[in-house]
């Protein structure tokens, strides 16, 4: 039977009436929300001067090893460096003292791996370099320059070397935090070499196509460690090898960091800081290797060591500037001991021990006091760099909610990266993001904390390798987590079926 045209109106009129109800809800229940909760929560923090560890950055241990007396890692020193030196990093030399002509035994690559996992057991990272020789033989009655033969290998032999070492790199590259390009030379330093120079006894005149030879190994370096920078022990050998001027203008732009290319992947290491005017050869054009290496620090790894006393140059004042202006991540704990000494009654030492690197303290944030399961919530997050550089690699930053109770986790991803948190111009950041709650969030009260984990999944989870914020009262050491101190409450989502006619349960 067709319907009469009063039903026909009826039913048009029910779907009209319910339609604006629905309408009149949401506005209500919009305004409910808002009334409830007009402005977000602002927290404040206090900083702290708290000297305390964090990955790939601070003072390092120097350790070595050689293939004709092997000498591994011992897992109770690295504990012990962390647990009562705050430090978080070696440096490692690995010499192929026998292997100048042949190649590296399986023996010594065993020993290599095991170095490692030793290292990854006491929750540290090294810097690796691979290098041929520390021997040095000297003219009768002299005592400097070293004198050729040095003792470093071909170019065909270091390639094929690379080509050994790429798999206990690339499997291990979780506990490298950088590596130094090393190979070429005494101490893989570049200068005194017999194969990558015309003339072994002149190592200071070095012709474009040496540079290029040079620019094959470190590019096979850099393919043999993808996920991973290195770093070169002067600005020039840079400049030669990517074509790039000296000064401001030369230096990498910040549009091209961590774009992934090789230039963009190569760093610098000083292994005579503040020795003298030129840092012992380290600057050709010192104002103008020193504006180049200030820009590029910004983006790629900056580390080394003191090699001599030069007052005033290596007294505090001049290592302060120059240690931030050209954003020093790690420095050597064992040598210059008399420039270290010297620090330390200049009264600078403490500052050094917070500043290499980044020093992440948060100053205040906004957050809002409950969310639906679903729904949105905004969060701004405002934190300064008190150190003197942003950290090199990359690592994900995650707010965390934990459920009052139960120790429930829910990890949300933020876009920020930590790398651009440079150190410049005061410091200051803001992470400012929208978040959705996940549905499996059940409702209840959630602690929010900020978490920087490790990047890679193997270290993730280890509180040892995650970045601790500088503030009383934040960090979390069993769990590696940064608490934001504050409550979030979390409701259910209400049912729209029960407001809406022919729906209802």
């Amino acid at each position: 039977m067709a319907k009469s045209p009063f039903n026909r109106i009826h039913s048009h009129l029910l779907i009209g009436v319910a339609l604006v109800l629905c309408a009149l809800f949401l506005l209500a229940r919009q305004e409910i929300g808002l009334a409830q909760n007009p402005a977000q929560t602002t927290v404040t923090y206090p900083s702290t001067d708290a000297i305390f560890a964090n990955p790939e950055r601070g003072f390092y241990h120097h350790t070595e090893t050689h293939s004709n007396a092997y000498s591994p890692l011992i897992l109770s020193d690295l504990q012990n460096y962390r647990q009562n030196e705050n430090i978080s990093l070696i440096l490692r030399i690995f010499y192929l003292d026998d292997f100048v002509a042949d190649p590296i035994s399986q023996d010594y690559l065993d020993a290599m791996a095991a170095d490692f996992a030793i290292l990854r057991q006491a929750g540290l990272k090294a810097v690796v370099r691979v290098a041929y020789t520390n021997q040095l033989t000297f003219a009768p009655n002299t005592d400097w320059p070293p004198i050729p033969p040095y003792g470093d290998a071909s170019k065909a032999q270091m390639l094929a070397h690379i080509d050994q070492l790429a798999p206990i790199l690339q499997a291990n590259a979780d506990v490298i935090s950088v590596v130094q390009a090393g190979l070429i030379g005494i101490w893989g330093e570049w200068y005194y070499t017999d194969h990558f120079v015309a003339d072994p006894a002149d190592p200071s005149t070095v012709s474009d196509d040496f540079y290029a030879e040079r620019g094959d190994v470190l590019a096979a370096l850099l393919a043999a460690l993808p996920g991973r920078m290195a770093q070169l022990r002067t600005p020039l050998f840079k400049q030669k090898i990517y074509g790039t001027t000296s000064g401001v203008g030369g230096a990498l732009l910040p549009a091209n960091a961590f774009d992934g290319s090789d230039r963009a992947r190569t760093g610098h290491h000083n292994d005579c800081f503040l020795a003298s005017d030129t840092d012992f050869g380290t600057y050709s054009d010192v104002a103008e290797d020193k504006a180049f290496l200030a820009g590029e620090t910004k983006y790629l790894p900056m580390g080394g060591e003191t090699c001599a006393t030069n007052p005033p140059r290596s007294q505090c004042d001049t290592a302060l500037a120059e240690l931030a202006r050209f954003h020093w991540s790690y420095l050597n704990a064992d040598y210059h001991p008399d420039v270290l000494t010297g620090w330390e009654s200049g009264g600078c030492m403490d500052a050094v021990k917070k500043k290499l690197g980044y020093r992440f303290a948060l100053v205040k944030g906004n957050y809002p006091g409950s969310a639906e399961v679903g729904g949105a919530i905004d969060i701004r997050i405002d934190l300064r760099n008190e150190g003197w550089a942003a950290p090199f690699n990359s690592r994900p930053v995650e707010l965390v909610l934990r459920q009052q109770g139960t120790g429930t986790l829910h990890r949300l991803p933020l876009t920020a990266d930590p790398r651009l948190w440079l150190a410049d111009d005061g410091g200051s950041h803001t992470i400012s993001q929208t978040l959705s709650l996940p549905q499996e969030v059940v409702p209840g009260s959630y602690d929010l904390f900020l978490a920087l984990p490790d990047a890679d999944p193997i270290l993730a989870a280890r509180p040892e390798y995650a970045i601790r914020l500088a503030n009383g009262g934040v960090w979390q050491p069993e769990s590696g987590l940064n608490d934001l101190l504050h409550t979030l409450t979390v409701t259910a989502a209400p049912d729209f079926r029960l407001y809406l006619p022919g729906l209802r349960r």
